[in-house]
């Protein structure tokens, strides 16, 4: 509806609508949409003040701010903004189901097992059903699990920013039940909003260890 109202040069009424969601189901594409709206209608103070709001500003949102500033001649504002995104934000590295190769391997390993001990101390039962083939010698239940790609990805964040408030992970298959619950409980330890994008939907992690599918998945 939203954008809706961007394409039909209702910014106003976009903007409105926004203030009225709750927060917590606010994503990256309710953000590129209002500010879209805001582009469209001149709202450059508006979109602005938006853009403030915003803790994780990713590509998407960059691109349609510098969009927005553009089409109102504020050309070395937005060479500005392209600047900043360009010196701080570096390609994502991907992971892979028990990767080693990245540089920080034995880094992320360390993290991973430590989130994992957190997570067994609030009560955690790692549940051997999503794991469909048998154990090899040397891997335990938790091993398996923990070496799940977007749990690596996580790691990883927190070994880059152990302070981090924000993570958002796209994954190229479905999250697996264990996954989704550890998730869950991850944002609530560390406090952290963890946004994974999966095959089939878009998952809000928010510090109350609630999930936006509400576990239908």
């Amino acid at each position: 509806m939203i954008n809706s109202y961007g394409l039909n040069g209702m910014g106003i009424q976009a903007i409105e609508l926004f203030n009225q969601m709750p927060r917590e189901l606010i994503l990256e594409e309710t953000y590129v949409c209002v500010l879209n709206a805001c582009s469209h209608s001149g709202l450059i103070d508006q979109a602005r003040s938006i853009l403030s709001t915003i803790a994780n500003k990713t590509e998407k949102i960059y691109t349609t701010m510098v969009d927005c500033l553009s089409r109102s001649f504020l050309f070395d504002e937005a060479q500005k903004l392209i600047d900043h995104f360009e010196y701080y934000h570096s390609p994502s590295p991907t992971m892979l189901t028990h990767d080693q190769s990245h540089p920080q391997s034995s880094e992320i390993y360390a993290e991973a097992e430590k989130i994992s001990n957190e997570l067994i101390e609030h009560g955690h039962q790692y549940d051997s059903s999503w794991i469909t083939r048998p154990l090899k010698q040397d891997e335990t239940v938790a091993s398996v699990l923990c070496g799940h790609s977007e749990r690596l990805a996580i790691a990883w964040n927190f070994v880059v920013n152990p302070n981090t408030k924000i993570i958002q992970i796209t994954k190229n298959l479905r999250v697996c039940g264990d996954c989704h619950q550890t998730t869950k409980l991850i944002a609530y330890i560390r406090q952290c909003e963890i946004i994974v994008r999966d095959a089939n939907r878009i998952h809000h992690f928010s510090k109350n260890g609630r999930c936006s599918c509400n576990d239908y998945f």
